[in-house]
Parts: C-alpha cells; sequence; structure tokens
C-alpha cells in the first residue's frame, strides 16, 4: 500500500510540470474551437485544432511547447507552416503563418519566436489569426484538443464604464401672451373683445336719525322701500363677440304674391336669372317660325288706263 501511494506521489509530480509546460502561440481569443471523432476522421465538418486571433497581421509567434523542428515550409492549403516534436511524444503544428524564423532540425524552448502571423494559404479567418494542431507524433490520426494541454487563459479585467453625464436641460423661453387687439375687421364685421360689465352695487336703504326729544304719539315706521334685485354678472368669456348688422324690419308689408315670389327668387336665383332668357329665344324662335308660313300676296293687278270721251255740252 506505502509503495502504491509513493508511486502515484512521484507520478503527480514528474507529470505536473510537463502538462503545464506549454503556451499560448499568440494572445488572443479563439476563434473556432476543436471538434473531431477519432472514430470518423474522415466526415466532413470537422476541425483538427484551435484558430486563435492575434491582434494584428505581423504579430509574434511563439512555440507552444519545447522540441525540435521536423518540418518548415509552405503547404498549398495550409501555407506557411512549423511542425515541432516535443520529448514527451507529441507533434505540435502552426499553420497560415506569415513567416518562418527557424528552419528545419532547430531546437526551439518553449516561447521562444518561430515566426509571425500571416495570413497565408487558403485562410479560414477573416481576421488574423494563428491553427494550431496537436496530435500524437505516433499516430497521424490521433489529434487532441489543445485546450486540454494548454493553461487556462488569465481572464482580462473588465473596465468599469464611465456613466455619462446627463445632459442639463435647457431652460425653455416662456411664449409671451398674446393680445387680441380691442376691434378686429374681418368679413365686414367687427369683432370686439367681450367687456366685463361692472358689479352693480346696491345702496342700502338710510336708517332714520333718531332725535333726544320725546313724542306723545308714537312715529309710524317708514315703509321698507323695495331693493332693486341684483343685476347678474355676465360671465367672462375669452371667445370675441361678434357685432352682426341689425337688420331693420321695413314698416310696410308687400303683398302675399309678391313675397311668395321673393323667397321664390331667393330660393332659386339661377333659375330665374336664366329663366326669362330661355322665354325670350322661345318667343323669337315661335315669330320666326309663323312669319315663315304667312301666305304669300297676290301680285298686284295692272288695270289698263282706259280714256274717256270727254262730255259733251249741251247746247
Amino acid at each position: 500500500m506505502l509503495l502504491k501511494l509513493t508511486t502515484a506521489v512521484v507520478i503527480f509530480l514528474v507529470w505536473v510540470p510537463v502538462a503545464s509546460a506549454w503556451s499560448w502561440p499568440v494572445q488572443g481569443p479563439v476563434l473556432q474551437p476543436f471538434s473531431y471523432d477519432e472514430a470518423h476522421p474522415y466526415d466532413a465538418g470537422q476541425h483538427r485544432g484551435l484558430d486563435i486571433g492575434a491582434t494584428a497581421s505581423g504579430d509574434p509567434v511563439v512555440a507552444p511547447a519545447s522540441g525540435t523542428v521536423s518540418f518548415a515550409g509552405f503547404v498549398p492549403t495550409s501555407g506557411e507552416s512549423l511542425t515541432i516534436e516535443t520529448a514527451d511524444g507529441y507533434s505540435v503544428t502552426l499553420t497560415h503563418l506569415g513567416s518562418i524564423g527557424v528552419a528545419k532540425g532547430a531546437t526551439v524552448a518553449e516561447g521562444d519566436v518561430v515566426g509571425a502571423v500571416g495570413p497565408s494559404g487558403t485562410p479560414e479567418q477573416s481576421v488574423p489569426y494563428v491553427h494550431l494542431g496537436i496530435r500524437l507524433t505516433a499516430d497521424d490520426l490521433g489529434y487532441l484538443d489543445p485546450l486540454g494541454l494548454l493553461p487556462t487563459p488569465e481572464a482580462t479585467p473588465t473596465p468599469t464604464p464611465t456613466p455619462a453625464p446627463q445632459p442639463v436641460p435647457k431652460p425653455q423661453p416662456v411664449p409671451k401672451p398674446v393680445h387680441l387687439p380691442t376691434h378686429t375687421r374681418g368679413g365686414g364685421l367687427v369683432i370686439e373683445a367681450p367687456v366685463t360689465a361692472p358689479p352693480v352695487v346696491v345702496a342700502a336703504p338710510a336708517e332714520p336719525r333718531q332725535t333726544s326729544q320725546p313724542t306723545s304719539k308714537p312715529k309710524a315706521k317708514p315703509e321698507a322701500k323695495p331693493t332693486a334685485e341684483p343685476v347678474a354678472e355676465p360671465s367672462p368669456s375669452h371667445a370675441p363677440q361678434i357685432r352682426r348688422p341689425v337688420v331693420e324690419t321695413p314698416a310696410w308689408t308687400l303683398p302675399a304674391a309678391a313675397t311668395e315670389a321673393a323667397h321664390t327668387i331667393e330660393a332659386q336665383p339661377l333659375v330665374l336669372s336664366v329663366g326669362p332668357g330661355i322665354v325670350a329665344a322661345l318667343l323669337a324662335l315661335f315669330t320666326a317660325f309663323t312669319r315663315g308660313r304667312r301666305p304669300a300676296r297676290p301680285p298686284a293687278r295692272v288695270i289698263p288706263f282706259r280714256r274717256e270721251a270727254p262730255l259733251r255740252r249741251a247746247a
């Protein structure tokens, strides 16, 4: 039992430093995660690594782990590519680089600059990035998720947004009161502002003066004079009053027939204004028609003049 516990502690102490000896090639977000099915390695839609975003093209790319460079060159689809074989049996590949800074066979340490951000080849992202793939060196299809070997990225503290200053409301100008003129002409009428009638003050009846001299007979009480009823004040109205023309009623009256004709003229002014013209036109047509049908006058007869013998005078 003690031997097993000692072996587990030794393995833990040895494996932890090795497992933690990895670095991110660039500092940026994961644009596309790892997606791979070992049972169906050639299915479409799989992604055998991580796409890690970079700040800009040309940024340095470092070695994720220590090892020996087994490949450094250009691949038609992956562009400038670099593979590092580690001592513990992993192959670390960096693709779509802009340039390569080490040659094949070189030994690199974790964190050494080995290239620069691209793009090159056929990039899968529209922003600067680096593709990182990790597999077992002894297995051509033994791809692993790099997140299982890379350290957890430190969370960047999010700055607290400063509240924007509230705009100070501007004082709105107070509109000046509009005073309507006392007299306004419109459409032939005079418009006046309403006039409030002054309140009617009713004087109290004067009390009779009391005299100090005694009287033998009691004086009759003065009769109370009727007091005028208070006149109700007209309610003020803000609408202007309109003076309408006063129509005086004539002293004389029209006959019934004339009154009816006047109402007809008011009701149908257009018909009555056109009626006389129509009647005149009809009379003209009738006159022309009757003249054309009159019988022709007979020709004048020429009576020959006959000379008579002069009368003889009696002898």
